[in-house]
């Protein structure tokens, strides 16, 4: 379908020179003006109204945004389109048959996993409640709305549901992440509910699970504007292995096709005008069925449609004579299916994916705003729950917002993923694996902030871990792992062979890792990185052209693709804090992980009995005259030598205007401590949040490289606690 991109003139207003005849002036918002506009017009051709388009639309969102202004007398309407100069495209105008609206309109979503507060990525819950009325719309989802980000993990889904009844949500299929929580919370979340939260062939022992007193679990009929819609829902089988096990003891899912089959008849037989399945079974060939297959087996039923979820694709499609429609995940899109009911029964349907910027033109409805506020204001305080301590930071993301460590080298908080994703994978693997070695792979730009020495608490583990994933499993033989790997480093690309220093392009996809270590030369040719990949079970090497042994590999959504898996577990979010929780006895004890695990190493460099500078820029420290030695902390432990407070002169390398090379001098106080090689954690009393420093990133080392400001990492300098350490 052909996009129409809605270009912006800042500061220019459209005069009516510019416009066609009978086409009214636009005052510009905010400073600017829009190229697209809608016109409409009675019978005898009169303008009566017109409406400002905004956003990147396609041609189906801009007729759908005609359709929903288009004033009560009007007969027909045009766009008309401008280029960035503001002149006409044609004068005519592009002429949308507005006289034909659709009898009914289902707004649909999936895959949410608590994306429901507006951004500039996400479509706002607010927008969508405001949409549903303009529409006079049947609003649905097709699950995995109640875990994911914050706002969902954090209540357990409770914030979802209460976010999803303001909305005026009219009914909900249950996905396999519904489950997440235990049944027991599963059956809460359908309780609070002002919707029915519904599931075909989801049954425990001869009952339907998410049967209730207001609805019996698997299907509804909705009267609107007289037309009567039967919806049913399905939930994959394979949610056997997309959550934990114990999460579904007694509960057993029946067979999609034979259970839509039965559904169908029983709600046409009921006198339904229209037969919708909300299906969470998604695209992929892992299930028994996909929507798809469940299209083509329903052939010559009186199934209409199938609004799909699960696997996070956008989808609008005709299988035979069923449209099938997925809006991805996130709320990134919302779909509208328009359903026209002629006298004889014919159904037409229409769907179209609306995106964020059509939602540019939709006041969000105000009082679902105020409940969003309400539970953000309460997640907020929320956030400061603490769920232990960390007597070690655990470093992540860009530390001091300079150097990404963990696109370049190892680290503790990503070898604490990794662990805790085995931890889960032992949890749900199914049991014909069990016999397999586990390792584990987080990609390094998948962690994005560092927990500081001291309480842990919710928001510093999703503010590290933002992106609502879920940990997964997959099968891989040792060689599929070395090629991975190479691929991984293939983002570092040099080691100066004294210093240990590493060159590299800090790609999000170099790999933290678990359960096994990793030798590799940053001097070779792309390809040939890797030495060893070897199991730290056993300390057993792999056998790089091995490619009948099987391994499990532990990782996430990102990484590993749904047709790849074979068991999906629990938010990564979850997975981690409950790693934590196991390691601390739920809080008890502080948790101690040191700063390196040595589980990837360079071989370029020998780190025998290397030593090395690190430089601590310490603030407050007026007091400090040059020379003086200041204790500090290493790694937790008060260190055998104190650092030397020093003023050294750092030179830049530079070029005038005219292009001549220049050297600056630069002096710079700062707390120089020989350490030897690697990373370390610094502080200069017990209590202090810690600094990191680096000989292989440069942090601590450099304070200019390749024309960026790095500088040295800070602490703050206190003349009394300083004089009195605690050995």
């Amino acid at each position: 379908m052909k996009k129409i991109f809605v270009h912006r003139v800042m500061a220019v207003l459209l005069s009516s020179a510019m416009l066609p005849a009978s086409v009214p002036v636009f005052a510009a918002d905010e400073g600017e003006a829009y190229i697209h506009c809608a016109a409409y017009y009675d019978n005898s051709g009169m303008l009566i109204g017109a409406h400002e388009i905004k956003g990147a639309l396609t041609e189906d969102e801009v007729d759908t945004l005609v359709d929903l202004y288009e004033p009560d007398n009007a007969q027909n309407a045009k766009v008309f389109e401008w280029t960035e100069q503001l002149e006409p495209i044609n004068d005519s105008g592009r002429t949308i048959d507005i006289s034909d609206e659709p009898e009914i309109v289902i707004l649909h979503t999936n895959d949410m996993h608590g994306a429901l507060v507006g951004s500039s990525s996400v479509i706002g819950s607010d927008s969508v409640a405001a949409l549903k009325k303009l529409d006079n719309a049947i609003l649905a989802d097709g699950g995995d709305a109640s875990q994911g980000v914050a706002l969902a993990s954090q209540s357990k889904g409770e914030n979802v549901i209460k976010i999803m009844n303001a909305a005026g949500y009219d009914v909900m299929a249950a996905g396999n992440h519904e489950f997440d929580y235990g049944l027991d919370q599963f059956a809460n979340l359908r309780s609070i509910a002002d919707f029915p939260i519904i599931s075909a062939n989801t049954y425990a022992g001869e009952n339907l699970l998410c049967a209730g007193e207001d609805n019996n679990g698997a299907n509804v009929i909705i009267d609107k504007n007289g037309v009567k819609v039967g919806i049913f829902a399905l939930t994959t089988q394979n949610t056997r292995t997309s959550t934990k096990p114990e999460n579904l003891t007694g509960v057993e899912f029946k067979d999609e096709v034979e259970t839509a089959k039965e559904q169908t008849a029983a709600l046409a037989a009921d006198g339904a005008d229209v037969v919708i399945a909300i299906t969470h079974m998604g695209e992929t060939d892992e299930g028994a069925y996909t929507s798809r297959k469940l299209a083509e087996a329903m052939a010559g039923t009186e199934l209409d449609a199938i609004i799909d979820g699960h696997t996070h694709h956008v989808v609008n499609e005709k299988v035979g004579d069923i449209v099938i429609a997925q809006t991805g995940t996130g709320s990134a899109n919302v779909g509208r299916m328009a359903i026209d009911v002629t006298n004889d029964g014919k159904v037409t349907i229409n769907e179209t994916m609306l995106s964020r910027a059509f939602f540019n033109n939709i006041t969000p409805d105000s009082e679902v705003t105020k409940v969003i506020n309400d539970v953000s204001s309460e997640l907020s305080e929320a956030l400061k729950t603490e769920i232990g301590e960390t007597k070690n930071t655990l470093w992540g993301g860009s530390i001091r917002s300079v150097i990404a460590e963990g696109r370049v080298g190892e680290t503790n908080f990503g070898s604490l993923i990794c662990d805790a994703m085995i931890a889960e994978a032992k949890n749900i693997i199914p049991e014909e694996y069990k016999d397999m070695p586990i390792v584990a792979i987080e990609n390094g730009g998948g962690y994005r902030a560092s927990v500081p020495n001291g309480k842990i608490t919710f928001g510093h583990i999703i503010d590290a871990l933002p992106f609502a994933n879920n940990v997964r499993i997959m099968e891989i033989t040792p060689a599929q792992l070395y090629t991975a790997l190479e691929e991984y480093v293939s983002s570092v690309t040099a080691q100066d062979e004294e210093t240990g220093f590493l060159t590299a392009n800090y790609s999000g996809s170099f790999p933290q890792i678990g359960g096994m270590r990793i030798r590799y030369n940053p001097n070779k040719p792309e390809g040939e990185k890797i030495e060893t990949v070897s199991l730290i079970a056993g300390n057993t090497d792999l056998d790089k052209n091995d490619d009948t042994t099987k391994l499990i590999l532990a990782s996430h959504d990102y990484i590993i693709d749904a047709k790849d898996m074979i068991a999906e577990g629990s938010g990564l979010v979850e997975t981690v804090i409950a790693y934590i929780n196991s390691l601390t006895e739920n809080g008890a004890n502080p948790l101690e992980i040191p700063v390196s695990n040595g589980r990837i190493a360079t071989i370029a460099h020998n780190p025998d009995n290397y030593t090395y500078t690190a430089h601590i820029t310490l603030t407050n420290a007026g007091s400090l005259a040059e020379g003086s030695e200041v204790p500090v902390y290493v790694d937790g432990e008060l260190y055998e030598k104190p650092g030397v407070f020093k003023d050294e002169e750092i030179k830049i390398n530079g070029k005038d205007d005219d292009g001549n090379e220049t050297v600056t001098t630069l002096n710079v106080k700062a707390l120089q401590i020989e350490l030897p090689d690697g990373p370390h954690a610094i502080k200069l009393f017990p209590e202090q949040e810690e600094a990191y420093v680096n000989n292989y990133s440069g942090n601590g080392i450099l304070y200019y490289y390749n024309g960026l400001t790095l500088k040295y990492p800070e602490l703050e300098y206190d003349a009394a606690k300083a004089a009195n350490p605690v050995g």
